[in-house]
This record gives C-alpha cells, sequence and structure tokens, in this order.
C-alpha cells in the first residue's frame, strides 16, 4: 500500500464542540430500506465536523436536447449501432431536467444554511452525457441504457450476495492487494460505517470516512413548508504552529491559516472545516433520544434535502502508522544531531584516557618489583619456622605415649562397673514398669465406676421425662388431628378461589387482546384516538390482575398453615408410638448399670492389693541400681584424668606439625609468589605496550567519528557546526514542532490536511451524497457500491463518473427507497429501478451469484 509523505493541516477549530451540540439536536433520518414499504426511522447523532461544499464546476451545463422517445431501460440485445449516445440523451436528458426542477423548488426556500439538494447527481448526469467519464464510456452507457448488449470484462462487476457485508469486504482485500483506491459508496451513513468497520483494523488500508450531516432528520415537504435554518458558528482562528523546516528526509510546510475549499458560490458556513480532528476507528453513529418524527402524509423525505454539508475523516490503524514512521525519522535526525557534540567530547575523553592509563601502568610496574622483593623475604622467614615446629613435634610424642601406658587399668575397671550398674538399672526398669501398669489399671476402673453412676442417673432422668410427656402427648393428639382436616379443607376452598379468579383475568385479557387486534395502525401508534371501550377493559384487567394477586396470596397463606398443622399432627403421634420403646430403655438400661457398678467395686480391691506389692519391689530395685551406678561413675572419671592428659598430649603434637606443615607451605606460596610476579612484571610490560598501542588505535577512531558525526550535521544543517553553532539548534526546533504536530495527529488534537489525505486515502467511503460532495476532481480505481439494489442512477453515476471501474454488490430483490420529490418523475428515468436490478435481469449471465 501507499505511504502517504505529506499529512500535515490546520489544527480542528475550538467551535468544533458547540457544532456537535447544535448538530446533535438535528433529529432523525429514515433508513431506507426496499420496494415502497414503512420505514422504521433510526435515531442517531451527528458527528461534529460540519464542511459545505458546492457542486463542482467541472461539469458544467450544456444544453439538453429535446427528449424523444425513451427505450426501455433493460434492452436485452442491441445491433452493433446501438446509438448510445441517443440512448443516453433520450434516457438523461428528461432525468436531469427533473432533478434540476426538484432542486431548484428546494432552493426556492430562503434557508441561512440551505441543503445541499440535487446538484451532485445534475453534475454527475451531465457527465455522463457529456462523456467527461474516468473509466470507459461505453461500458458504462451500455450498463445504464443497455445492459442486454454488455459483455464480460473486467471493468465492471455485478455480484449478487446475500451476505453483502462479507462480499464488498473481500473485493476491498482484492483491491488493497493490488494496490488500487477505491470509492465505496452505500445507500446510508450507517451503512457506510457497518461496512468500514470491517477494514478499519487492516494496517495496510488508508480509509477515509465521508459524514454527512445532519444525517437522519427527517424534514417536511419543500412545497408545503419552510427547512428549519441551521445556526452557524462563527469561524475560530486556529493557534498558531512552530516553523517548520527539513533535515533531508521529509520535506516540511509552513502552515499559517486554515486551507480554503473552492466554491462557485459564496459559502453559507465559513466555520465549516474540509478535515477532520483525528483518526478514529468507525464507529456507529451515537444513539439521540428516541423521538417518533413526523412523517408527512405525502411520504418521506429524500436525504439530499436534509444533508446541509459533508466532512471526511481518516480511519484506521494505516494513518497512525504512518505517522508514527514519520515521526521516527524525524527523531533519527535529531538522534544524528545530538551524536556531533558526543563524539566531540568523545575525543577529548579519549585523549584524556590515553594520558591516565600510561601513567596508572607506570604505578603498577613499580608496585609488582616491591612485591618481589617481599615474598623473597618472606620465604626465608618460613623456612626457619618449620624447623622449629619439627623438634617440638617430637618432644611431645614421647609425652603421648607415657600418659596411653598410664591409661590401660583404669578404664578396664570403670567398663567391669559400667556393666554391673547397667544391669540393676534394667532390673529396676521392668519393677518399674509392672506398678506402673497396676497403677493405671486402678485408674481405668475408677473411670469406668464413675461413667456408669453418671449414664444411671441420666437413665432415671429419661423414665421420669418420658412418663410425663406421653401423658401430655396423648392428651393433644386427637385436637391437632381435628386441626389439621378443618386447615386442609380451608386450604382446598381457597385453591379453588385463585384458579377462579384466574379464569376471570385471563378472560378480560383475552376481550383486551382481541380488541386491540381490531385497532389500526394509526390507533396504535397513538395518531388516532383509540377505541372508547379500550379504557374499560384495561381498568377491568387490572382489578381482575388484583383479585387474581389476593386470592393466590390467600391460597399460598392456607396451604402453608395447612402444611404446618399436618406436621404438628403426625409428630405427636410419632411421639406416642416410639415414647413407650424408649421408656422400656432407659428401665432396662437402670438394671444393667446396676449390675455393672457392683463387680467394679469388687474388681477395684483387687487392683489395689496387687499395686501395692508391685510398687514395693520395685521401690528396692531402684535404690541398688543407684548404688551400682554410683561406683561405676567414679571409676570412669579416674580413666578420664589419664584420657586427659593423653588427649592433651597429642593435641599439641598435632599443633606442632601443622605449623611445620604451615611454614613450609607458606615458605612455597612465597617462592612461588615471588616467580608468578616476575612474570606478571614481564606480562604488565607486555600489555601495557599493547594497550598504549590500542588506546592510540581509539584516539584514531574517536578522531575519524567526529570527523563524521561533523559530516552528517553538515549534510543535514547545510553548515559545518564548529563554524556556525546556532544551526543544529534551529533545525532541532523546527524537526520538534514537526514531531509535535504529528504527535497532535495521532492524540486528536489537531487534524490533518483534507486535501492530502483525499489525495492519499486507498478507501472512501460514504453516501452517494457525501462522495459528491467530497471528492471533488480526485479520481479513483474502483467505484465499489453496497446494497447497489437501492442506488438509483443518478447515485450510482455520482461515484461512476470520477472512477475507472465498476463493482457493485447487492441483494436479490431489493429495489431503491421511495421519496415524496419522486413522485413526478419520468417513467424509465432510473427512479423505480437500480441499474444492479435492470443488468440482473438483462444480463444474468455476467452476473456472479455468491
Amino acid at each position: 500500500m501507499k505511504q502517504p509523505t505529506d499529512n500535515s493541516g490546520p489544527e480542528e477549530s475550538p467551535d468544533t464542540l458547540e457544532d456537535e451540540e447544535r448538530t446533535a439536536a438535528s433529529g432523525p433520518e429514515p433508513e431506507e430500506q426496499g420496494q415502497g414499504e414503512d420505514r422504521d426511522e433510526e435515531q442517531g447523532e451527528i458527528q461534529d465536523e460540519d464542511v459545505v461544499l458546492d457542486p463542482r464546476p467541472e461539469f458544467g451545463t450544456v444544453p439538453i436536447p429535446e427528449a424523444g422517445g425513451t427505450p426501455l431501460l433493460g434492452t436485452d440485445a442491441v445491433a452493433d449501432g446501438w446509438g448510445g449516445r441517443e440512448l443516453v440523451e433520450d434516457v438523461y436528458g428528461p432525468l436531469t431536467e427533473f432533478y434540476e426542477g426538484i432542486d431548484a423548488r428546494l432552493k426556492e426556500v430562503p434557508e441561512d444554511v440551505p441543503p445541499v439538494g440535487w446538484a451532485p447527481h445534475i453534475a454527475a448526469l451531465r457527465a455522463l452525457r457529456e462523456e467527461r467519464v474516468a473509466g470507459d464510456w461505453e461500458i458504462l452507457a451500455r450498463f445504464l441504457v443497455a445492459p442486454g448488449a454488455l459483455e464480460a470484462t473486467e471493468t465492471l462487476r455485478l455480484v449478487q450476495a446475500e451476505d453483502v457485508d462479507g462480499a464488498v469486504h473481500e473485493i476491498v482485500k482484492e483491491l488493497a492487494a493490488a494496490d488500487g483506491r477505491a470509492l465505496l459508496v452505500a445507500p446510508t451513513p450507517e451503512r457506510a460505517a457497518r461496512l468500514l468497520r470491517t477494514v478499519e483494523d487492516d494496517p495496510d488500508v488508508f480509509s477515509l470516512m465521508i459524514e454527512t450531516q445532519p444525517a437522519t432528520a427527517e424534514s417536511p415537504s419543500v412545497r408545503t413548508q419552510d427547512l428549519p435554518p441551521i445556526v452557524d458558528e462563527e469561524y475560530a482562528e486556529p493557534p498558531p504552529v512552530r516553523e517548520f523546516g527539513s533535515n533531508g528526509t521529509v520535506e516540511f510546510k509552513a502552515l499559517t491559516e486554515p486551507p480554503e475549499t473552492p466554491d462557485p458560490e459564496p459559502d453559507p458556513d465559513p466555520g465549516a472545516e474540509a478535515g477532520s480532528a483525528a483518526v478514529t476507528r468507525a464507529e456507529p453513529l451515537p444513539a439521540v433520544p428516541l423521538t417518533e418524527p413526523t412523517v408527512p402524509e405525502e411520504g418521506q423525505s429524500a436525504p439530499e434535502t436534509r444533508v446541509r454539508s459533508a466532512a471526511f475523516r481518516p480511519i484506521g490503524e494505516a494513518w497512525r502508522l504512518s505517522w508514527e514512521t514519520e515521526t521516527r525519522l524525524l527523531r533519527r535526525g535529531l538522534m544524528w544531531l545530538e551524536q556531533w557534540p558526543r563524539d566531540a567530547a568523545a575525543l577529548e575523553a579519549v585523549r584524556a584516557e590515553n594520558l591516565r592509563r600510561r601513567e596508572a601502568l607506570d604505578a603498577v610496574r613499580a608496585e609488582l618489583t616491591g612485591t618481589i622483593e617481599e615474598s623473597r623475604d618472606a620465604a626465608t622467614a618460613a623456612e626457619q619456622a618449620a624447623a622449629d615446629a619439627d623438634a617440638e613435634a617430637e618432644r611431645l610424642a614421647a609425652v603421648q605415649s607415657e600418659a596411653e601406658a598410664d591409661l590401660a587399668g583404669p578404664r578396664a575397671e570403670a567398663d567391669r562397673l559400667r556393666a554391673v550398674a547397667d544391669e540393676a538399672a534394667n532390673e529396676a526398669n521392668a519393677l518399674t514398669r509392672a506398678a506402673d501398669a497396676s497403677y493405671a489399671r486402678c485408674v481405668q476402673l475408677d473411670e469406668r465406676a464413675r461413667t456408669a453412676q453418671a449414664e444411671l442417673h441420666g437413665a432415671r432422668q429419661t423414665e421420669e421425662s418420658l412418663t410425663d410427656e406421653l401423658d401430655r402427648a396423648r392428651e393433644a393428639l386427637p385436637g391437632a388431628a381435628e386441626e389439621a382436616h378443618r386447615l386442609t379443607a380451608a386450604d382446598a376452598d381457597a385453591a379453588g378461589e385463585g384458579h377462579a379468579a384466574y379464569y376471570r383475568l385471563v378472560s378480560a385479557e383475552s376481550a383486551l387482546s382481541a380488541l386491540r387486534r381490531k385497532m389500526t395502525l394509526g390507533q396504535r401508534l397513538h395518531v388516532a384516538s383509540p377505541p372508547s371501550e379500550l379504557r374499560t377493559l384495561r381498568e377491568e384487567v387490572r382489578a381482575k390482575t388484583r383479585e387474581a394477586d389476593e386470592a393466590a396470596k390467600r391460597a399460598r397463606e392456607a396451604k402453608e398453615t395447612a402444611e404446618h398443622a399436618e406436621r404438628v399432627r403426625r409428630g405427636l403421634a410419632s411421639f406416642v408410638s416410639e415414647g413407650g420403646a424408649r421408656l422400656r430403655q432407659a428401665q432396662e438400661a437402670q438394671e444393667r448399670l446396676g449390675t455393672e457398678l457392683s463387680w467394679l467395686a469388687t474388681e477395684r480391691e483387687t487392683a489395689t492389693a496387687d499395686h501395692q506389692d508391685q510398687a514395693r519391689l520395685a521401690t528396692t530395685a531402684v535404690e541398688k541400681a543407684n548404688e551400682e551406678a554410683a561406683r561405676a561413675t567414679a571409676a570412669r572419671q579416674a580413666a578420664q584424668a589419664v584420657e586427659a592428659r593423653v588427649r592433651t598430649a597429642r593435641t599439641s603434637r598435632e599443633k606442632a606439625l601443622a605449623a611445620a606443615r604451615q611454614a613450609r607451605s607458606d615458605a612455597e606460596a612465597a617462592v612461588t609468589r615471588a616467580a608468578e610476579t616476575a612474570t606478571a612484571l614481564d606480562r604488565h610490560t607486555a600489555d601495557a605496550e599493547e594497550e598504549l598501542t590500542a588506546h592510540e588505535s581509539d584516539l584514531e577512531t574517536a578522531v575519524q567519528t567526529e570527523a563524521r558525526s561533523r559530516e552528517n550535521v553538515l549534510e543535514i544543517c547545510g553548515s559545518d557546526p564548529a563554524d556556525d553553532p546556532g544551526a543544529v539548534p534551529a533545525h532541532q526546533t523546527r524537526a520538534m514542532a514537526r514531531i509535535e504536530q504529528l504527535t497532535a495527529y495521532m492524540d486528536g488534537a489537531r487534524g490533518p490536511d483534507g486535501d492530502a489525505l483525499l489525495r492519499t486515502a486507498d478507501l472512501v467511503v460514504g453516501t452517494p451524497t457525501g462522495a459528491g460532495l467530497i471528492a471533488g476532481d480526485e479520481e479513483f480505481d474502483a467505484l465499489i457500491v453496497a446494497d447497489a439494489g437501492e442506488i438509483t442512477d443518478a447515485e450510482f453515476l455520482v461515484g461512476a463518473v470520477r472512477t475507472r471501474r465498476w463493482i457493485l454488490v447487492g441483494a436479490p430483490d431489493v429495489r431503491p427507497p421511495e421519496y415524496r420529490e419522486y413522485a413526478d418523475a419520468p417513467p424509465g428515468g432510473g427512479l423505480e429501478k437500480s441499474p444492479f436490478e435492470r443488468a440482473v435481469t438483462a444480463a444474468s449471465g455476467l452476473v456472479d451469484v455468491r
């Protein structure tokens, strides 16, 4: 796809917000549908641009010859000399006169901002009659007046599809892949916006949305009532922008005032702008509060009687990506301008670093020489310390041997006594465990006796409670059964009343529905008076509804009361049947627990006697074990004193040997360090020479880099920065101003130049009226007509005369809407059937059905 090279434009007028408030109140416009059906009117909110463009003068006025016999559009075939110019003139001469007549009647109504009328249609018809079209006039004329004479050609495509949106999307993708520029027209602004949303996310398609204002308001007939005026706002001068320049790659143009739109007549709206505020997404038009516009008895009016102006705005991500690319190029140029001061500073830094490194290398050389002298002295001292440590180790070895000989006797006695003490301790532990087990048996019996006593007390209380409750339950059961029976009967009566009230409500609603079906369309839309009995039936329905609700509420309450009484009765009956069994269980538990308590008392006496015997034996064994342990401990302490002498001698000898090994290691390390330092000194000398050589190379590189940076600045600014210090700041100021302008485009703070957008756009989308107001002299590669069955001949020609190829996409059995201004249209003039429908009928072989 093409990339725009210059999107500069005026800033958006501050009056935009006031224009938005003014145009939002313009009212609804009927959405165009097919074949004379009654159309529902959608409400929409108008966008904020107001652009008034008069018809283009290039289509001029020529004498219209008198119309002869008009051939029937849709002729199947004609001879080779088909007389195309005469046919075109016979068909479209009267149609031009018809449009000129209704346009003149529209202009007779004085208004501050008159509607655009049918000027674009008239200009397009004249261009066809005068053969001033961008494409092949012969094919276009045959398609319009004799479609049966057409042959298959790439210049004209007819696509009949149920999914018009999908077909249009595929065609747009094909044109985008072929790098073609297309004009896409749709019957209504809402339809155009919906089609544009299918391609707005494509980063390779530069799209423009043409918006007509007001967009959806219904106007009265121009023959019966004046159109309401539109109040103009004074034009607000945009704030001045910075002066722009060039960085060698992107051309900047100064922009000090908004672009002027050429008009053959005075512009009724001097505050209108041809551009847009920013790149936006093709969102649906915002909805205004729903109202029911009054449609005159003679039918709906054509959009041309309502549209006052048109504007376009860029849609999609392609514009933003283009502006971001230009911004990156500008910022890269700024980086080049900022590079030369850094390179000059880097050159001075390299020179200073060379001097500093030379001094540092000399200092390291002196330090390495001193380290070699210190390492040699340390090696001599370590060798002497190793000899002294070896002599001390030999003396401590003799002391250790003597202490080990004295340790044998005390260690054997300590081991014997330890074995005797361990045997006594094991016996004491066994007797202690037996005493603990007998005590645990006593505790267990006590716990069970307390539990049984508590259960016996509970069983007695349960017996007393059940006896009293059973007596009361037997007395209350007959009364509860009688109450449940009574409430069940009341529930059945309430349910019957609820059903009767419901059937009365259904009968009243049926009567009301029958009356509403007999009402006329005017009575349903509240235009005519409703039937006299409608109010009575509505009041009766409301009264029956209240009665049904109250009866249903009473039925629910009666049902809940009956269910509660039944639950009470069932509970009493269950308690009476089960209470006797529970009473017998309590009595049996008392007998069982009494027997168990007697047995537990006897068992407790036996366990107490056994525990006392076991405790006495355990005490004797523990005392004996303690005595043997004391004797073993004394023998062990004597042996440990001798072991301490042995450990001390061994530790001292090991330290002396370790000191000797460390001294020898230190001596070897000192010798090695002296040799390594000497090697490092040699290596440092060689590295220093190599580093100094590298620094000289870096200095040369810095000199060359600074020279290249100076050349870049000279190329960008046109002068040497050393000779002209002000050149770089001035150029930076201009580049920053352009970056701010592009940023304002992307943020929506300022609108780009409209003519540049139109020249650059790959896809322009709008209604035929909007295209005629905005397109001007611009030509496109292809015209895509969506919902072609709703487009008349003149509406098709508004885009067709500006394009070299024509692609019509439509659904079957769709016709243009019928407007009251077309009531007196000449027969066969292209207002009853669309050229698409005629071609589908006369040249079905050329239609691509999807």
